[in-house]
């Protein structure tokens, strides 16, 4: 559909949390969006994964996981604000899941998106057009000042009045070279951590803790992913997510997935009993890996990546006279709340160069 000459139209690469809070913010101030994404979803971290197998007994079987982000607890006002308009929409629920972390087990109010993790973005982007696995190679730049944006399987697509890059910096850097060099320098020195996380299913088991913080071992964190609100799970069946410490994801970055599946089930097998309380041994009905190579920024003292800061400014950037803006978790100590403040904010900072360009621009005499 060609845009009307007078409607603003952005181009957003990303269609995670920051990417959709930015869509959200343009769309509610007249702009239209057009998104690209590389996957076959949308929500980039926040994501769920469906798996699928043939019991013993010849029955089909299936669950999900949400192998990123599970859960998020709002703190600032406005996020607050969303995430509440987002639970009475029915595509967010609160949740307090009992944590063990070393000796002690503590309830921590949290919020999940419903009934899959992508379900907030996909609530937040609303009808924006969304193009999805579509990896966008290069921006080209017209001499006029418009944007086209070349993506994989798909012709030249534009003209766009702005582009948004909201993906991780390496990726963004990419793109941003030959464009604002300045920002893809700095991109292409932020590091983020990796994490490995590993999916199962086994026969239920009697676990205590809605999650755990392991002491010790590969696994940062597991969860009872059938245990979040929302989650439908086989009777009898338990499906568990853990996600591997940063260093220990960094050290094991190449490995392959079925040697990193093997050490992983081996440390989740050590938080779990090894019977039921008749003898019978536990059974394990699936088990897979998702690598997740930029999942979080990495911050001071943390892991073999760490650096001093996540970037100079936390705010997002926008230049108006390229008609070129970035956000991401990245700009913060990460997060999902990090990622929707960071695509708000940028919003808002567009709308308000839009709104500016349009009152300066002389309106044409009426031809009578």
């Amino acid at each position: 559909m060609t845009p009307h000459p007078d409607v603003v139209h952005v181009a957003i690469i990303g269609s995670g949390m920051a990417g959709a809070a930015c869509a959200a913010g343009l769309t509610s101030a007249g702009v239209q969006v057009t998104l690209f994404e590389k996957s076959g979803h949308v929500g980039g971290r926040m994501a769920t994964r469906r798996a699928g197998w043939i019991d013993a007994d010849g029955a089909e079987k299936a669950v999900t996981f949400d192998h990123g982000a599970q859960a998020f607890t709002p703190a600032r006002p406005r996020f607050k604000a969303v995430m509440a308009r987002a639970v009475a929409a029915g595509c967010a629920s609160p949740w307090q899941p009992l944590v063990h972390t070393g000796r002690l087990a503590k309830a921590s109010a949290s919020v999940v998106a419903m009934p899959t993790m992508p379900a907030l973005c996909s609530h937040l982007l609303g009808s924006a057009t969304v193009h999805l696995n579509r990896t966008v190679r290069r921006l080209q730049r017209a001499a006029d000042g418009a944007w086209y944006v070349a993506a994989d399987g798909a012709p030249l697509a534009g003209p766009f009045g702005h582009v948004v890059l909201a993906m991780p910096p390496v990726q963004a850097a990419v793109l941003l070279a030959g464009h604002q060099d300045t920002w893809a320098d700095a991109l292409m020195a932020k590091r983020m951590q990796p994490c490995w996380t590993l999916m199962a299913v086994t026969d239920d088991v009697d676990w205590p803790w809605d999650a755990a913080e392991p002491q010790r071992g590969p696994l940062a964190w597991v969860s009872r992913n059938d245990r979040i609100p929302g989650r439908t799970t086989p009777h009898g069946l338990a499906v568990w997510t853990g996600h591997a410490t940063a260093a220990w994801s960094a050290a094991h970055l190449e490995d392959e997935a079925q040697d990193v599946k093997a050490e992983l089930q081996l440390a989740l097998r050590a938080q779990l009993p090894r019977t039921h309380s008749d003898g019978r041994p536990i059974g394990w009905h699936h088990v897979s890996v998702h690598r997740w190579r930029y999942a979080r920024p990495a911050i001071e003292g943390e892991g073999p990546a760490a650096d001093s800061t996540c970037l100079d400014t936390a705010e997002p950037w926008w230049d108006e006279s390229l008609g070129l803006g970035v956000c991401g978790d990245f700009f913060a100590r990460g997060g999902v709340e990090a990622a929707w403040h960071s695509g708000d904010e940028l919003a808002d900072s567009m709308a308000l160069s839009i709104e500016q360009m349009a009152v300066e621009t002389p309106v044409p005499a009426t031809v009578r």
